[in-house]
């Protein structure tokens, strides 16, 4: 969890950088860089597409069973 929020952080930054270089040399509005560092810092915290994070445990509804090769002994206990 602390990675996602450290990196929600980063990518704020880099939002709001690029809304303000964005503000500064093509002229756009001044809440762009606001409205972008929010937008993506919240597509990273949510990640929709679970390419940043993963989806966290898999769980086993079941225990496989062992396998062996045909004509194999299991070791005695």
């Amino acid at each position: 969890m602390n990675k996602r929020i450290l990196a929600t952080f980063l990518w704020f930054n880099v939002g709001w950088t690029a809304g303000a270089m964005a503000t500064y040399f093509v002229g756009l509005p001044d809440g762009l860089n606001i409205a972008l560092a929010v937008l993506t810092a919240a597509m990273v915290w949510w990640d929709p597409a679970h390419l940043f994070w993963g989806e966290g445990r898999r769980v086993l509804r079941e225990i496989p069973e062992p396998k062996t090769a045909p004509g194999a002994r299991l070791a005695p206990k």
